[in-house]
């Protein structure tokens, strides 16, 4: 290779993620770099087991143009993964282990992986499909089978394509967007919304399926800090409050919804952050005053960004005398160019609505295997310093202010963000369509509260048979992720249309907007704990009536509101149970018989207890009269 295109080739391989954290980890390499409750991993070690991982999925013929997926919890040994796979040249597919079968099955289809990646003892899903090769890795980042310690590692660009993130699809397929190394490098390398540094600790909550894990797992990683992880997959908001004192976490990212719920139920957990970085949908004014208000030392920053654009495309760092109102999304980022334009896609005047499209090192390189959507949203950026470059069309509807800070005004489809993951109401009336006996279908999302939205789905029956609503929401089970399912179903006889003939959103939204009805198979409380918790859910729920045979999702629970039910049990003194409990056990009646057993058992353990303190007693007075016979 001549000078020159070793220095091209030095260049680019900065411009990337192994690059930038190869100097991190020469940098910093005893400094620990991944951190759990019983092991730390310094960057010398996560450097030296995700080489050789890498070099153990090159044995395999992955390389440069592969992908990979990933089927992982989150953990230390997958970031190790994340990072071998990118060392090896390829991109990685996460995919969420919380998903069915199904919507895995379609992802993995779509990606085409040339290997997939699982934990050691967790076996691939039953139902999932998968004939390729599957590599298991355990605790530590190792794999079985031999690796040639001596191949060298290919060299990454910054276009390279660093990972395929799946989100919701308007046609009922799932769009992989193709995200490059420089989207993320632009995203965390020396940032002008934040400060990135090596005394900084963060903590990972999003799966590794989700945009945010992009910025919590980057920046720590690219930057000489820590990222911590939790204990459970699904920690309690207790337990995230001790984690972030415990492991001394600095800086924080959270969903809009779980921001809410933070600073309503464990604000003072969170008086040692240095930066709370909170987005993914509109923040409510009194909560951001509540935190300017409790944590003065804390940088509180409102985020904006989809996953085309590499998670964030502007941010606004709230100021202590921020005024009542709409809080703004602020300015693009460093790397970030943003137009709004009008439907001609001309720019529009300060003050005017327009929609917000993004330019810049950030955009995707489009939708995988997608090319009349790909050409739909992202189209050429003549302003670009980048060969190629792209504009995308975000579809938000925002307006710039005179003193250039942006606000966002909603959006111009049926987009809606459900637990912080965006949703195209199109993918499940899709889904619904091609389920037997329906005709037709709508889906409406309503604001349930400060902590998201509800989704309510009407179905038309294709005949006079009424539909069997408890097995259309098995099947929806089936297919559609959790955050996707509607918490209510309801049959009409037709949906609503407006004078265009098109159909009556907001029609749909009036009447989801009621309070969903009392189940059919209604039973009041009859036991203490029974009526505990059906208090709680009432009041988590804003519902008048529950019984102990309704499922809390169907009366319009989410995972967030299961987070504010755990919290509310747990203040009460309930016995103890997990938020993983919570999830198994859906109906109050099912909850009520594992809390009233594990009293049971707390009881028979105490009587056991005091027993074997008098049997204990009686022996050693034994002993005593014993030895004064002798």
């Amino acid at each position: 290779m001549t000078s020159n295109a070793t220095q091209a080739a030095t260049a680019a391989a900065k411009g990337s993620i192994v690059g930038l954290f190869d100097e991190r980890a020469r940098a910093f390499a005893d400094a620990v770099a991944l951190r759990t409750t019983g092991h730390d991993w310094t960057y010398a070690e996560l450097d030296g087991r995700s080489d050789r991982l890498a070099r153990r999925l090159m044995t395999l013929g992955i390389g440069p143009g592969d992908r990979v997926a990933l089927l992982v919890e989150r953990s230390p040994a997958a970031i190790c993964a994340l990072l071998a796979v990118l060392k090896a040249g390829a991109a990685y597919v996460p995919l969420d282990l919380d998903y069915p079968c199904a919507h895995l099955a379609a992802m993995i289809a779509d990606s085409r992986p040339a290997a997939l990646i699982v934990d050691s003892g967790g076996p691939v899903p039953e139902g999932l499909s998968w004939t390729g090769p599957t590599v298991s890795m355990d605790a530590a980042g190792r794999v079985p089978g031999e690796v040639s310690e001596g191949v060298p590692l290919p060299v990454r660009d910054p276009g390279d394509l660093a990972y395929v993130m799946y989100t919701s699809g308007s046609t009922g397929r799932p769009k992989g967007v193709m995200v490059p190394d420089r989207g993320v490098v632009r995203l965390v390398d020396q940032p002008d919304y934040a400060s990135f540094g090596a005394d900084d600790v963060y903590l990972q909550l999003a799966p590794l399926a989700f945009d945010a894990a992009t910025l919590e797992i980057w920046a720590p990683l690219l930057n000489g800090g820590q990222l911590t992880f939790p204990d459970r997959r699904r920690p309690s908001l207790r337990e995230i409050g001790a984690m972030v004192r415990s492991f001394g976490v600095t800086n924080l990212l959270l969903t809009t919804g779980l921001f809410h719920l933070m600073v309503d139920e464990a604000l003072d957990d969170l008086a040692g952050l240095r930066q709370l970085l909170a987005g993914g949908d509109v923040l409510s004014p009194t909560h951001v005053r509540k935190v300017l208000d409790a944590l003065p030392h804390c940088r509180l920053i409102n985020v904006y960004g989809p996953t085309e654009n590499t998670t964030f495309t502007c941010c606004f760092t709230i100021p202590r005398d921020q005024p009542a109102g709409a809080i703004p999304i602020g300015h693009p980022i460093r790397g970030t160019q943003v137009y709004i334009l009008d439907d001609a896609l001309n720019p529009v005047a300060a003050g005017e609505a327009g929609q917000l499209c993004a330019g810049g090192e950030g955009v995707a390189i489009g939708y995988l295997d997608r090319p009349d959507l790909t050409d739909e949203r992202f189209l050429p950026d003549i302003h670009s310093p980048i060969p190629g470059g792209r504009l995308y069309l975000t579809g938000d509807l925002v307006r710039r202010r005179l003193d250039g800070v942006i606000e966002f005004l909603g959006r111009l489809d049926t987009q809606v963000k459900i637990d912080g993951k965006r949703v195209e109401l199109g993918e499940i009336e899709s889904v619904l369509r091609g389920l037997p006996g329906v005709r037709d279908a709508a889906v409406a999302a309503v604001q349930a509260d400060a902590y998201g939205k509800r989704l309510h789905a009407f179905v038309v029956s294709t005949g006079p048979s009424p539909l069997d609503l408890v097995s259309l929401r098995a099947a929806l089970a089936v297919s559609l992720p959790a955050h996707m399912r509607p918490a209510t179903l309801e049959a009409l006889p037709h949906l609503p249309l407006n004078v265009n003939g098109k159909v009556d959103r907001s029609a749909l939204a009036a009447e989801a907007s009621r309070n969903p009805e009392r189940p059919r198979s209604f039973a009041e409380p009859r036991t203490e704990t029974e009526r505990r918790i059906a208090s709680v859910w009432r009041n988590v729920l804003a519902i008048d009536e529950v019984g102990i045979e309704d499922n809390f999702f169907e009366r319009g629970g989410s995972s967030l509101k299961l987070l504010a039910v755990h919290q509310r049990l747990t203040e009460q003194g309930t016995a103890a149970v997990s938020v993983i409990d919570l999830f198994a056990r859906p109906t109050i009646r099912a909850l009520a018989e594992l809390i009233d057993g594990a009293a049971d058992r707390t009881a028979v353990s105490a009587s056991v207890g005091a027993r074997g303190l008098r049997q204990a007693g009686a022996l050693k007075r034994l002993g005593t009269l014993g030895r004064h016979a002798r």
